[in-house]
């Protein structure tokens, strides 16, 4: 990046630096450092395109280009990557000026590239790996049909998932399938595990293959490893007497196991030194409990003499312990490896294995190891084509039992088989997509609600967390339809708002006991009635005759169907929740009254809500892109942008002032334009702004307005319990601007002036680039990486499995497990 005038100086620059950067790199001698070289031609580039902006003079953004050859190695190499990120990101010359052609660009970035590359010292390769990074290579090429690359993923080595982890936890005491009398449960969760791995919460993909294991991670598996030893000798031990059945323990740690599996029983209860049979037996039956694979020949040779010195030392039982806590401290434990096998093909590409394609389809698909099945078609050779791919993935996909768990065991509570799918990983795609869990994480002040939302408990009413429940019901309920899947959670009309299980029969139980009893004196003497009626109340719904004995429940339920019955309309049939401080919290969050809820519709859910479209206008989602205390257009507008609209966004400066200042006077709108209006920020905010405030209708509770209350002291026009701490106020209010712009949908009949939050939801729900957008975060779900310009095959065929059969997510989880991203490995 020097001038031309000053190219034929380079060389003799670089050899000048080399005196004072040998302390900075090391052992190696002056011979061994690259020469500085400038191409002629990225020169005359540089000349055209960037040096008048930063040359002695004109230091823009505190970048000087035409002093390269002057600087410090460290300095010069950090400027080029910094360079280089610009370049290939198009991020300057800024839009306004002359621009590039590609060919320009990528001439300049070779010799950027090529430079650092000399130095081992670029950066951009491994920015490029981390998911906000993603959406950098260009979708217009990805989509174009030019790019005739032959797809693969690299061979990797890649962690397990938190669920994955979980399930190898679980598995090394359920699965065994040479016995099939040992029923694998659910997991559960262990107390003395600890699992050390923890996903980011952002909105968007977050188990990519690129982490590595750490200090920590180690450090808990110690920890883990003893326990679980413990755990797999603790029946033999038991039979032994080395410790009691009823011995004390942890309160919490009340799970027992099942077994101890015949070859380490047999070591535990032996009076001798165990023979080198048995000790051979123990470390295969161990390799095959942790790593699901017998162990190579050297590491049984390994644990052979490991077992014996420690049995020597220590004992049967803690020798034999000390073998199972070295397998567990194993890597493959804690990693998937997918290296490919056999000769390389043309394109220096290498399929799978069949052992890893085992793996690879099953934790795509799942949280769990192969089933039998798959096991078996692996090691029979019928798992080696396209073809056997598609048959398992198919098979799988049918399988309703093997996988089915909990969506989310955070959010255990009411209704727990609303929590459960036969392939909750398809749901956990939807969540981690559009980001709603976050709403759990999200503080709020109970008071600013009216006194209806809470932060504690996620599961409790008036929760984000049962907002999360009724987000995952309805991407569960869409996909089990799995026709026009992404239309339809973008701009469907349809919601689950407070179900529960045997609605018609609580209804229907309600509305009989107000014609048997409505013409006592309940009202006045509902303790006496309930006693006189006692049998009958029972028998209306036994399982839960506990709540309809008690006295302020039968007088709360005997006033709410009268009041429907006024209005001839049927009862709330979740009336034990719809008294008092559990009046519906939820409902609210809808803008729902529920004494003014005709729930003749609402019984049979998912059911139409006014002033609602999609997931965006779901409560979850708009809690979880929402700040503490006011709504987020920025960070609303931002994930349009990135998740839809394929954008890209710089993060914001650190030296940037984000606050969005106080006034007032005025809205939030008029507040945040002020803030973003300035040059230094408008470059950034108008890819984002304009697409987050028409979503200024709904709060930072998710409820649906069109007055912004200005919720300041001075504007405070009524108070309801003033001096308690349950105070209500009442503010002022200004109308909201919902105006928006939409750009970038692929169709220019689609971009332009949006008018509030619907518009912008409707005209998105029809470009073509928000469903490859949505396509390309399916490719890094299932492939847990960024896709390359070399999958552009791929993800045009997943693109067009989706359209041809007529929007079915598994069509395009289909696609994406028998391409050849998925297939090879390079």
């Amino acid at each position: 990046m020097i001038k031309a005038p000053h190219l034929k100086h380079a060389h003799a620059c670089a050899l000048a630096l080399i005196g004072c950067t040998l302390s900075a790199l090391g052992e190696k001698s002056a011979a061994e450092i690259p020469v500085f070289h400038v191409d002629p031609k990225a020169g005359e580039i540089l000349d055209q395109y960037c040096i008048s902006c930063h040359e002695d003079g004109t230091t823009k953004g505190d970048v000087r280009l035409d002093n390269l050859d002057k600087l410090p190695l460290a300095e010069r190499l950090d400027l080029m990557n910094r360079a280089l990120e610009q370049v290939y990101l198009k991020q300057m010359p800024p839009k306004k000026k002359s621009q590039p052609s590609d060919a320009e660009r990528e001439k300049l970035g070779g010799w950027l590239w090529e430079e650092l590359q000399s130095h081992n010292a670029s950066k951009l390769e491994n920015k490029l790996r981390l998911p906000a990074y993603g959406n950098y290579v260009d979708h217009d090429q990805l989509f174009s049909g030019k790019i005739k690359d032959a797809p693969y993923s690299p061979a990797r080595r890649w962690l397990v998932s938190p669920q994955i982890f979980r399930n190898r936890v679980h598995e090394l005491f359920y699965r065994d399938f040479s016995n099939p009398n040992i029923r694998q449960p659910r997991p559960i969760d262990f107390y003395g595990v600890s699992n050390p791995f923890v996903m980011p919460d952002a909105s968007g993909v977050l188990y990519y293959d690129n982490d590595k294991l750490n200090g920590g991670i180690l450090i808990a598996m110690l920890n883990n490893a003893d326990w679980l030893s413990r755990k797999e000798l603790e029946v033999a031990c038991i039979k032994n007497g080395e410790i009691k059945a009823d011995a004390p323990r942890h309160y919490a740690d009340g799970w027992k196991p099942p077994f101890t599996r015949p070859a380490f029983e047999a070591i535990v209860l032996s009076k001798e030194p165990p023979t080198d049979e048995q000790i051979t037996q123990a470390v295969r039956t161990q390799c095959s409990a942790a790593i699901h694979r017998a162990p190579t020949e050297a590491e049984l040779a390994k644990y052979q003499k490991l077992t014996r010195d420690a049995i020597t030392l220590a004992g049967n039982t803690e020798g034999l312990r000390q073998m199972l806590v070295a397998v567990l401290l194993q890597s493959e434990f804690l990693y998937r490896l997918e290296f490919g096998e056999g000769t390389a093909d043309r394109f220096g590409r290498k399929m799978l294995s069949p052992r890893e394609a085992s793996y690879a389809i099953s934790y795509a698909l799942g949280d769990r190891s192969p089933d039998l099945t798959l096991v078996q078609a692996a090691e029979s050779g019928r798992l080696n084509t396209r073809e056997d791919y598609q048959r398992e993935v198919l098979r799988l996909l049918d399988d309703k039992t093997y996988y089915v768990d909990e969506i989310d065991p955070s959010l255990r509570g009411r209704a727990p088989e609303f929590q459960l799918a036969s392939h909750p990983r398809m749901i956990r795609f939807f969540r981690e997509f559009f980001g709603y869990p976050k709403a759990v994480k999200v503080f709020k002040d109970g008071e600013r609600s009216g006194l209806y939302y809470e932060n504690s408990n996620p599961i409790h009413r008036g929760t984000p967390g049962i907002y999360v429940k009724e987000a995952d019901m309805l991407v569960k309920h869409i996909l089990e339809k799995d026709q026009r899947v992404f239309e339809t959670l973008l701009g469907g009309e349809e919601y689950f708002v407070s179900p529960f299980p045997d609605a018609d029969k609580k209804m229907e139980s309600l509305e009989r006991m107000y014609q048997r009893l409505k013409t006592t004196d309940w009202k006045n003497n509902p303790e006496q009635v309930v006693k006189d009626n006692l049998d009958f109340i029972k028998g209306l719904y036994p399982e839960h005759a506990r709540t309809f004995i008690q006295k302020e429940h039968f007088k709360a339920a005997m006033i709410h169907v009268e009041k429907f019955a006024v209005k001839n309309l049927r009862p709330n049939p979740q009336w034990q929740y719809a008294f008092g401080t559990h009046l519906m919290r939820e409902a609210k969050g809808y803008n729902i009254d529920a004494f003014e809820w005709d729930y003749t519709e609402a019984i049979k859910q998912p059911f139409k809500v006014q002033n609602r479209k999609g997931i965006l206008t779901h409560p979850a989602w708009l809690i979880a892109h929402s700040l503490n205390a006011e709504t987020d257009p920025v960070r609303r507008g931002r994930w349009v942008r990135e998740k839809l609209l394929a954008g890209r966004v710089p993060d914001i400066p650190i030296t940037v002032d984000a606050v969005i200042p106080a006034d007032p006077h005025k809205t939030h709108r008029e507040r945040l334009e002020i803030k973003t209006n300035a040059q230094d920020c408008i470059k950034c905010h108008q890819y984002m702004n304009p697409l987050g405030l028409p979503f200024e209708s709904y709060d930072d509770f998710g409820r649906f307005r069109t007055q912004e209350p200005l919720e300041h002291p001075e504007n405070i026009i009524k108070s309801i319990n003033p001096g308690t701490r349950h105070v209500i106020n009442f503010y002022k209010t200004l109308p909201v601007d919902l105006r928006g712009q939409l750009d970038s949908t692929g169709d220019p009949a689609l971009d332009g002036p949006v008018k509030d939050a619907p518009d912008l939801i409707s005209r998105l729900v029809k470009s073509p680039r928000v469903r490859q957008s949505i396509i390309r975060h399916a490719f890094r779900f299932y492939m847990g990486r960024n896709e390359m310009l070399s999958d552009s095959k791929t993800l045009i065929d997943a693109d067009n499995a989706y359209v041809r059969s007529g929007g079915s997510f598994r069509a395009v989880i289909i696609s994406l497990l028998t391409s050849d991203s998925f297939l090879y490995r390079k």
